[in-house]
């Protein structure tokens, strides 16, 4: 391995949406590999109109799980009379932090791990019984956060403020790389990135070229759900769920691999 390019010559497939792809490219490629970007997702907004929009002093709390609600929630809100006041705001992640304040906003809550589950136990703690709670989200994703506020005593609603989609190009060129080997790694950055690269991969008969793969995934949810579309999740990081995380996951992997090869 190359001490100062450990990714030196190592083809990695970046399956993350492509207007938030750009940092792991650039992450990737300064450390000598070859990014190939096939985005495995894009992301849409809702054409329905959302009722809540309408309403948001009723709520005392906003949630939001991913930057893309940030983004998608705030384009939104544009189209509907502004409220008098906005609610305080909680959210998972830096990214979604980050998201958060090019709005303007500073969030009231943000949970120690960034997975849904860590969120809710922390959340309800500062949450009173009496209290609403709104989460803006994407069509696929989970209802753990609601469930538990719901659970606690509270009253939660979500909305979908964007979809999920696969982008239609995607599949061609995505077959045209794993036919010709020209993929060492696979990057995954969410459950459905995981699924539509199994759907695809079924689909044409490529099961074997995909085992092949060193497979990383970006936490324990696109863990989870590649292990149970049979793949062997090779890089999670363990503690920071980004892409820059899972990059620096994936390094040193190769360098704990290769330590190994050269004491054989």
């Amino acid at each position: 391995m190359h001490k100062g390019k450990p990714l030196k010559g190592l083809n990695v497939l970046v399956t993350r949406g492509e207007e938030q792809s750009a940092e792991m490219i650039e992450t990737i490629a300064a450390n000598g590999g070859i990014p190939h970007a096939i985005p495995l997702i894009d992301f849409v907004p809702v054409s329905r109109k959302i009722d809540q929009l309408a309403c948001l002093d009723d709520y005392e709390w906003l949630v939001f799980t991913s930057r893309n609600g940030v983004e998608f929630f705030f384009r939104l809100l544009e189209q509907v009379t502004k409220p008098t006041r906005m609610p305080k705001m909680a959210v998972i992640g830096n990214k979604t932090k980050e998201a958060l304040e090019r709005f303007g906003f500073l969030p009231d809550f943000i949970p120690d791990e960034f997975v849904a589950e860590a969120f809710a136990m922390q959340f309800v703690e500062h949450l009173d019984q009496n209290e609403k709670v709104l989460i803006a989200k994407g069509n696929l994703a989970r209802s753990v956060i609601c469930d538990e506020i719901n659970r606690y005593g509270a009253v939660c609603e979500e909305i979908i403020v964007y979809e999920t989609i696969f982008p239609a190009a995607s599949e061609r060129l995505l077959i045209e790389l794993l036919q010709i080997g020209k993929i060492d790694i696979v990057t995954f950055t969410s459950s459905s990135t995981v699924d539509h690269f199994i759907e695809v991969v079924k689909k044409h008969g490529m099961r074997k070229e995909a085992e092949k793969l060193i497979v990383a995934c970006i936490g324990p949810i696109a863990k989870k759900t590649a292990e149970n579309r049979g793949l062997v999740v090779d890089i999670c990081p363990k503690h920071e769920y980004t892409g820059n995380a899972m990059i620096e996951s994936l390094i040193q992997y190769l360098q704990d691999k290769n330590d190994k090869e050269e004491r054989k």
